[in-house]
């Protein structure tokens, strides 16, 4: 017995290492299938949980957080500047379903400076000089012919014709101005519908996102403020609550500039509020006396 292990004992070896190996195989493969099947039974919430938060990490890091926005209104009144929240925060998918504008968006707001946080898109390129550039013009044009046309019929005569595409700022304003209408003009709008005579005010909407020099969170705001008074800006900064509330001046400064040079790069909405002298109110009964015996108890 001992003479047969002494000669056959490199052997046994090997196929004791080799079933252990086939083993370890085994028990990965095990291991393996038990993970793969934890993370499709965690389904994508969990993912998607996770994402969110390494996402969040990282703006609160940054001080940035372009998938948030909120719409306050702006106001100067007694050479004292106040503002207050017309719509609380949303994530801006919310507000612009479209995953692409949504991306258009968020690529002008890191073009945003400190002396110009006005969210601006870019211009349309000009017509390419280069053999090149013309070429890559052509294609791209035939794709968008391809992509964006529709069959229409005029005159009795069927034809293909490319569909308009919407501007850039009057689609990004949009909601913004329903959003602002929803929440200040319902009543009066029927009002207004009825007959009833009412005052009409312009205000500006202007998306904006701050560069702060200190680490206060920065987002997407559109800034709301009466026409009139956006024209007519005082050249000094008016008082302010607090010392930070200076750059939202310099802020409503930078939209007066924009404004002037291109007012529709912005959203206009209007509101409506009764006329003074049609509000009247409710006439007193001097009669009335207040009897204390006869008060409800």
């Amino acid at each position: 017995m001992f003479g047969y292990f002494s000669d056959n004992g490199s052997q046994i070896l090997d196929g004791l290492l080799f079933g252990l190996g086939v083993l370890a195989v085994y028990l990965g493969a095990v291991f393996t299938g038990a993970l793969i099947r934890s993370l499709g039974g965690a389904g994508s919430a969990g993912l998607t949980m996770a994402g969110r938060y390494m996402q969040g990490w990282f703006d609160y890091l940054r001080g940035d957080d372009r998938n948030t926005i909120n719409v306050t209104l702006n106001m100067i009144v007694d050479n004292h500047l106040k503002f207050d929240t017309l719509v609380a925060d949303r994530r801006i998918w919310y507000v612009w379903p479209n995953a692409y504008r949504m991306q258009m968006i968020r690529r002008a707001a890191r073009r945003t400076t400190i002396d110009n946080p006005v969210v601006l898109f870019p211009e349309k390129p000009r017509e390419p000089t280069s053999v090149l550039g013309r070429i890559r013009r052509r294609w791209r044009e035939r794709v968008h012919d391809m992509v964006a046309s529709a069959t229409v019929v005029e005159n009795g005569k069927s034809q293909r014709v490319r569909l308009i595409q919407e501007d850039d700022y009057k689609a990004t304003y949009g909601p913004l101005i329903s959003l602002v209408s929803e929440k200040c003009n319902n009543d009066n709008a029927i009002d207004l519908a009825l007959g009833r005579p009412m005052e009409e005010y312009r205000f500006v909407i202007a998306l904006t996102f701050e560069k702060l020099h200190n680490r206060r969170a920065r987002h997407l705001r559109a800034m709301v403020i009466r026409e009139e008074a956006l024209r007519n800006l005082p050249t000094e900064c008016p008082r302010v609550d607090f010392a930070e509330h200076k750059t939202r001046f310099r802020t409503l400064q930078a939209i007066a500039r924009q404004y002037a040079a291109s007012p529709d790069c912005f959203g206009i909405v209007k509101v409506w509020r009764p006329k003074l002298s049609s509000v009247s109110m409710p006439s007193i009964d001097r009669t009335m006396r207040f009897e204390p015996d006869r008060a409800a108890e």
